[in-house]
């Protein structure tokens, strides 16, 4: 028994005075500069990195833009098939002159579906909300993921009660849907423009021969706005809150949406599959945001035939369409 405890207690003590091993590697923590080398690379990424991002996500609002574009004239089609002439909607042949002698005691009264056009409603704003009215459109996809000016807002509040055709002045939408993209933001209820695309001006020959279902794959019909009368130089041009829809943000692009309903994003204001003949003028690139190059050599100009996309704001009378003049990104008009 004594042999066994003494035994049991010859086993060596450690000695306290001995050196501690050292961790393994695995247990080790950071030390200060490799803390600070791994967050160096990780901002050098991030730095390469956010360019690449900020470009795709620029990519995909071009493309939902496109598809906005795309979707409202498909509306369009949608009403133009219901049309025996096959035209896009026009606010005058829904909102319709009275007719005379067609009231009682032959007094002058509105008829459902007569009358001569009232051209006074074609413009911008009666164009969309008489749409969004019949469910061909909604407010949403009138508002381009890729704007940039303060005026332009999505209209989220539109009154579907407004149409009432059977009352006495009957109503065929919203007139709070306004199109005043030449009113500076802070000007009043009315300063507000509810809508982000341009469209065929709804006068002349253009309005007759090619506000239709039948425009082909080269006649323009709808799309993102241009600078002011189609500028291309100038501070109406580089100014101007067009240039900063797409990449690169100094050169206009811009999606248009042609007769057969594909949009193409044009790197001009004068695309080259655009042309228009007039007497002595051949197959010349038309400018598709201003009537201006053909005003002369026999072209009529404003009445003409030729591609003019814009957001009109006044009476379209025979001879004369308001163009909204948007104002440039200084808040300035642009120049005449």
């Amino acid at each position: 028994m004594d042999c066994m405890f003494a035994h049991r207690n010859s086993r060596p003590h450690p000695d306290p005075s001995a050196s501690v091993p050292p961790r393994p590697a695995w247990r080790r923590g950071f030390t200060l500069v490799e803390l600070l080398v791994v967050v160096a690379i990780i901002a050098l990424l991030i730095s390469l990195l956010l360019p690449a991002l900020g470009r795709a996500q620029r990519a995909a609002k071009t493309l939902n833009d496109a598809a906005n574009i795309s979707q409202i004239h498909k509306g369009f089609l949608s009403h133009a098939n219901s049309d025996p002439k096959g035209r896009l909607p026009t606010p005058g042949l829904v909102s319709r002159l009275p007719v005379p002698g067609a009231g009682p005691g032959g007094a002058t009264a509105t008829v459902p579906g007569q009358g001569e056009e009232d051209i006074s409603k074609n413009n911008t704003a009666s164009l969309y909300s008489s749409m969004i009215a019949a469910n061909f459109v909604t407010p949403e996809i009138l508002y381009s993921p890729v704007e940039e000016n303060p005026i332009v807002r999505q209209m989220t509040n539109y009154n579907f009660q407004a149409y009432n055709p059977a009352a006495p002045a009957p109503t065929f939408w919203d007139p709070g849907f306004y199109a005043n993209i030449h009113l500076a933001p802070g000007a009043g209820a009315s300063a507000v423009c509810h809508t982000s695309y341009a469209h065929l001006a709804l006068i002349g020959d253009r309005k007759k021969l090619y506000w239709t279902n039948r425009a082909g794959s080269t006649r323009p019909i709808l799309g993102n706005r241009g600078t002011h009368r189609g500028a291309f130089s100038g501070d109406n041009y580089r100014l101007s809150y067009t240039l900063l829809f797409h990449d690169p943000k100094d050169t206009w692009e811009g999606n248009i949406c042609f007769g057969d309903n594909h949009v193409n994003l044009e790197k001009s204001v004068i695309p080259d599959t655009v042309q228009f003949e007039c007497g002595s003028i051949n197959l010349k690139k038309d400018n598709i945001y201003t009537y201006d190059d053909f005003n002369s050599g026999g072209c009529k100009g404003m009445v003409e035939g030729d591609t003019w996309l814009c957001i009109g704001i006044g009476q379209p009378i025979p001879s004369f369409y308001t163009c909204a003049p948007e104002r440039l990104t200084n808040g300035a008009l642009p120049a005449p």
